[in-house]
């Protein structure tokens, strides 16, 4: 989220986001404040609370967690503090696939920020892109990107990267190579593992859609270790699925068996079952195809492992 997550500000949950996309930003000094200066304890601690369950996988606790700061900035009349509950707010309902509440709340935020006489930033926008990208409304979402990329104070270097990595996404289902290419050439050069998978994934794209299968099995490999680098589980699983679903392009089925058990296995301790059941699913099929009797033997045993699939 772009995993969208948690957290006390909103640059820091953007660059987790695509894609889930998000992670939680600060959460606030452990220390009791002076209460002459403004400081409210409580807010901070629920703060706190909501991104240690955010971190922790929890996101129904950390959403919950997240409306009870809400509600506590409403009491405050606090802005900034609404404006990072809603935007926390709907990066956990993103990352629960709840896309018509997440994007109340991201527009809520948008909503709060214009009242107050405040442009709506760029982190703020990428949200939303992705929100309508996940919910099924590409065109929609390449509509926000020209609004973050056209700005003219200029989006942060990560949410730009951000952008493109979307727009990258969004030219791939449209089946527009050539933009895909533009998208990756678009990168700026960064340090952060985040955005280095994100154009290495997107690399892996173009060179599946040329039919370039050991190329892209060699790029979503490197996203892989560069998400688990970030820490990003959700990102790491997917891209482990893409070299896979690459690796059967190239008829190398063990491959394609061990990067799918891997995918699922990951899954299903991040408890997501639905995800879990599909790779492992066709874990299975490549194990089989390939041969490796104990391979889909162990894959089997794992499957029915998982509790309440």
């Amino acid at each position: 989220m772009f995993k969208f997550p948690s957290g006390v500000k909103l640059t820091a949950l953007v660059s987790v986001t695509l894609f889930w996309l998000l992670t939680a930003g600060g959460c606030g000094s452990s220390q009791v404040a002076d209460k002459r200066s403004g400081h409210d304890e409580n807010l901070t601690r629920l703060n706190r609370a909501a991104r240690i369950a955010y971190d922790n996988g929890q996101l129904e606790q950390a959403a919950n967690l997240y409306r009870q700061t809400l509600d506590r900035a409403y009491l405050r009349d606090d802005r900034e503090a609404i404006v990072d509950a809603l935007y926390n707010l709907a990066a956990c309902k993103l990352g629960l696939r709840s896309y018509d509440q997440a994007l109340v709340r991201v527009r809520q935020a948008k909503s709060e920020l214009q009242r107050g006489d405040q442009s709506v930033s760029g982190d703020i926008l990428i949200l939303e892109a992705i929100i309508l990208f996940r919910s099924g409304q590409p065109e929609a979402a390449w509509r926000v990107t020209d609004e973050i990329l056209s700005d003219p104070g200029k989006p942060s270097a990560t949410v730009k990267n951000k952008t493109h990595y979307l727009r990258g996404l969004i030219s791939e289902q449209r089946g527009d190579m050539a933009g895909l290419g533009r998208e990756i050439d678009a990168f700026s050069k960064s340090s952060d593992p985040g955005l280095r998978a994100d154009r290495q994934e997107l690399s892996g794209r173009l060179a599946m859609a040329e039919g370039r299968w050991d190329a892209a099995v060699e790029a979503f490999d490197q996203a892989v270790g560069l998400r688990r680098e970030k820490l990003d589980y959700v990102g790491m699983a997917q891209a482990l699925a893409l070299a896979a679903g690459a690796c059967q392009k190239a008829g190398k089925h063990s491959a394609a068996a061990r990067r799918y058990f891997r995918a699922g296995r990951s899954a299903a301790r991040q408890g997501n079952n639905q995800d879990a059941t599909k790779w492992l699913s066709s874990a299975a099929g490549s194990a089989n195809q390939a041969g490796d009797e104990a391979l889909e033997q162990e894959i089997t045993a794992f499957f029915n492992s998982i509790p309440a699939r």
